[in-house]
């Protein structure tokens, strides 16, 4: 296998070069590494390049600001023989004040909205890559990306989308305090400290200078239900557009922008998650979240949800499940376009047959063909 683009490590040192040759033993040391997926170059998709929406350069200064965040509140070994009451006692009064998670966090999210903004991105057109051991990290900076697309669909202002987006970005951050409990190793507590980590990610927040209750609710309702059987608060949702011009109908609803935290958040959990043992595809993730419209997620934001992530990005291997000429079904190949008017019917390149043996490239343009039905290889 040629990779096709490059891998770097957390600190930004390159790992590997896209066009290295990867061997058998090259592979096993990067699965060991947590690494799930990588992108691989064949014979006439060496064009195949997924644009990045944000930054290698902005990706890994978010990933490493956030990594030392955690690394502060991994050092309060005062949470480990604690309470889950105590800790919120700890909390409340400002244990993890001196960290000040938020400010470094506010200048790498205006980093990614210029990305975004300077990409002109309408979809997420490459796959959100996770790796097992950076996978905290990877979800919070997907989730935050993600939110911010949703939130420009539903024309936000820039000072909402980065309200949003650095809320998205620390929305599980209370998960970090429950990792260093040790009541977190027992099973039976494991479930319900769980559910703290909303309320525990609110309160380091609300102990932050310079954050606004936009960010620190975001954190504290990501977890509610639009049928009331959410945590922390028990909120209920009307399943309208996340917008203000929308008038809401009574007071104690979820706040909007949790509400696209939520779906951006479910979403990349179950997108192509290495610790899921059934891993699912952007196509099974988006199965997942329509049947959940309306009970669980707000409904329009799922519906425009669907209009941002595609079920195939760009690079995803692919393969015919039905079409047209039965000659191609069984044949293999890569994602190479998407086209703005239906971002499910790309263009494909097939490179292999139904054998798996290599062929001449053959370029299909689905969005103009009647029937074609692709599965996303995992």
């Amino acid at each position: 296998m040629v990779l096709g683009k490059s891998i770097y490590q957390l600190n930004g040192k390159l790992l590997l070069g896209a066009g290295f040759r990867i061997s058998q033993m090259m592979k096993k040391k990067l699965i060991e590494r947590g690494y799930t997926h990588i992108y691989v170059q064949e014979e006439g998709t060496e064009d195949v390049v997924p644009e990045e929406i944000v930054s290698e350069q902005v990706g890994f200064e978010a990933r490493s600001q956030l990594a030392g965040k955690i690394f502060d509140i991994q050092n309060q070994k005062e949470f480990k023989t604690a309470s889950a009451a105590k800790v919120s006692d700890m909390l409340d009064d400002g244990a993890l004040r001196d960290t000040n998670i938020t400010y470094d966090m506010k200048k790498i999210v205006e980093e990614i909205l210029k990305d975004i903004s300077a990409a002109g991105a309408k979809v997420m057109n490459t796959v959100m890559i996770k790796t097992a051991d950076t996978l905290f990290l990877d979800h919070a900076l997907n989730t935050s990306v993600l939110a911010i697309m949703l939130g420009r669909r539903y024309r936000f202002s820039q000072k909402e989308l980065l309200s949003l987006g650095l809320g998205s970005f620390l929305h599980d951050i209370g998960k970090i305090v429950i990792q260093q409990m040790n009541e977190s190793s027992d099973p039976a507590k494991a479930k319900e400290l769980y559910k703290e980590h909303s309320s525990f990610g609110y309160m380091i927040l609300s102990n932050t200078p310079g954050v606004t209750p936009l960010e620190t609710q975001i954190v504290n309702q990501h977890h509610e239900q639009q049928d009331g059987l959410g945590f922390p608060l028990g909120l209920k949702g009307e399943n309208i557009p996340p917008t203000k011009s929308v008038v809401r109908t009574t007071k104690g609803h979820i706040f909007r922008l949790a509400e696209i935290c939520s779906v951006a958040n479910a979403f990349d959990n179950l997108s192509f998650n290495p610790n899921d043992s059934d891993e699912k595809d952007p196509i099974q993730a988006a199965k997942h979240m329509i049947l959940n419209a309306g009970t669980v997620y707000n409904r329009d934001v799922v519906k425009t949800l669907l209009s941002v992530v595609p079920y195939y990005p760009v690079g995803v291997t692919i393969k015919v499940v039905d079409i047209l000429d039965p000659a191609l079904i069984g044949y293999i190949g890569v994602v190479a376009k998407l086209h703005d008017e239906n971002i499910n019917r790309p263009t494909i390149i097939l490179t292999q047959n139904r054998f798996k043996k290599k062929i001449k490239p053959i370029i299909i343009n689905t969005q103009q063909l009647k029937k074609v039905v692709l599965k996303v290889l995992v």
